[in-house]
């Protein structure tokens, strides 16, 4: 098409044939997908306004049965949502296996707008593009299949469809008009021009990656419409062939794959401090704790405390006494258990991400991400090759949390064999501890080697400057106790 000339659109009887045949075989795939639950689709909708996003998100809602659908729609300068990272919105609303859900304002917004106004050069461009790619990759490896649209509309369409969009009565967004606004900062003629630019450089950065951009020319919204429509339904039938991650094989010997001396032996199992000493610098430390999470300086900030360790350790007692020390309105224990059949559906870290704290908030982890590393790997819950890429998916994680401002604290809590049995023994005799003893902890200890050396790799691989881990000599509780409050203290002076 040249200049502003408008194309000639499929005839109507022409179109009504296609999208009736095309309706029928969406219906069917999606209820197979919904029947295997082999995978979600996410479907992410972009283009500049005018393209006709609302047009399409209506007429996916028409051809799908919407028992299994669901718009994911996000203002951005939303003040609610931007007490917690940029991330959290799109973790908290991903579709379980077996769903669709169709993102207007995706995590790729935000990058655009910074390269349309030139507030990113074309190197951070790419670094967040790179960035992005990588937690695409883990989507797709835990069950989650992109399908990624760019609505294409020439300059002269796009004059046409503002100026009658203008002319109309009813308000944008309206049932006749339904008019998506994503780029009103930027709508000018320059502004436009720059946004395709940075668009052709994004879908550019995918052309050979397995979730590739599509673009979809919109000038004709009967051909953009069934375009879309195709491309749907590919992704539905490829997703109906696939299977759900697969559990892998409990381990049966040791062995490491991160190289370096061993962390653990290098602990001093014999510290300890006397009672009187004890209470004096553990009021001190959680009166200095109270201040420092009340302070100014920390209300646009959150903290996030992980606490790992060998059973019987005294992950409980030391979070007691964290606990203690802060207010109860704005600070959550989450204590983790066995996944859910809800967090099975989802990506492994869904269920983590739903639970970062707002800003100003603090979040005790008692157990963590850490798991798919230790547990998961040692008895063969997840498979070799996901718990080895989670290693490098628990970094941009925790990255990306810290990059929000987030104060991210990992504690592993240690004890050696001996002490271990002598607690489990002490915990038999008592009355009020013995639920925290299981045949499960029983069976562990069998594992002591197996659970050692991933202890091993997991510090190796994930102590980062970011987010380092703080290893906790616990054979006295009270040295352990006092240790962990007061490294936490620390950390927030020097944050803070």
């Amino acid at each position: 098409m040249k200049g502003d000339q408008a194309p000639e659109d499929i005839r109507s009887d022409s179109f009504d044939v296609e999208a009736t045949e095309l309706r029928a075989d969406l219906l069917d795939a999606q209820f197979d997908l919904a029947e295997s639950c082999n995978r979600a689709i996410l479907i992410l909708l972009n283009g500049p306004d005018g393209s006709g996003k609302g047009e399409v998100l209506n007429r996916l809602h028409e051809w799908l049965d919407p028992r299994t659908i669901a718009t994911l729609a996000y203002d951005l300068d939303d003040r609610n949502d931007g007490r917690h990272p940029l991330a959290w919105r799109y973790w908290r609303d991903l579709p379980a296996r077996g769903r669709i859900g169709v993102v207007l304002a995706s995590w790729y917004h935000l990058v655009l707008k910074a390269r349309t106004t030139r507030a990113k050069s074309r190197a951070e461009f790419a670094r967040e593009l790179a960035a992005i790619g990588r937690i695409e990759e883990m989507l797709d490896a835990e069950g989650t299949t992109l399908v990624k649209i760019w609505l294409d509309l020439s300059a002269g369409n796009a004059r046409r469809r503002r100026k009658a969009k203008g002319n109309r009565m009813e308000r944008p967004g309206g049932p006749r008009n339904p008019l998506v606004r994503e780029w009103a900062a930027i709508d000018t003629a320059k502004g436009r021009r720059r946004l395709v630019e940075a668009a052709d450089e994004l879908i550019a950065t995918t052309a050979g990656s397995d979730a590739p951009w599509h673009r979809v020319p919109a000038d004709d919204p009967r051909a953009r419409d069934l375009e879309v429509g195709r491309l749907v339904l590919e992704a539905l039938e490829k997703a109906r062939r696939q299977r759900p991650p697969a559990p892998g094989r409990p381990q049966t010997r040791p062995r490491r794959i991160a190289p370096g001396p061993s962390a653990l032996d290098a602990l001093d199992m014999s510290c300890s401090i006397d009672r009187s000493s004890y209470e004096a610098a553990l009021a001190r430390a959680q009166m200095q704790l109270f201040e420092l999470t009340h302070s100014a300086a920390f209300a646009d900030r959150a903290l996030i405390c992980a606490f790992e360790g060998n059973d019987a350790a005294g992950k409980g007692g030391a979070i007691r006494r964290l606990r203690a020390a802060l207010n109860p309105i704005t600070s959550h224990v989450h204590p983790i258990a066995a996944p859910s059949d809800d967090d099975l559906a989802r990506p492994y870290l869904w269920r983590f991400w739903r639970r970062i704290p707002l800003r100003g908030h603090v979040a005790i982890f008692d157990r963590s991400w850490y798991g798919r590393v230790l547990v998961e790997r040692v008895e063969g819950f997840a498979a070799m090759e996901d718990w080895r890429r989670a290693y490098y998916e628990i970094a941009d994680f925790e990255r990306q949390l810290t990059d929000s401002g987030y104060i991210v604290q990992k504690y592993w809590l240690a004890i050696d064999q001996d002490e271990q049995l002598r607690r489990f023994e002490a915990r038999k005799q008592t009355p009020h501890k013995r639920f925290k003893i299981t045949p499960d902890d029983w069976r562990n200890r069998e594992k002591w080697p197996l659970y050692e050396a991933a202890v091993e790799d997991m510090i190796a691989l994930t102590s980062t400057p970011n987010a380092p881990w703080t290893l906790v000599e616990s054979t006295q509780k009270r040295f352990s106790r006092l240790k962990v409050l007061e490294t936490l203290v620390a950390r927030l002076e020097a944050e803070l």
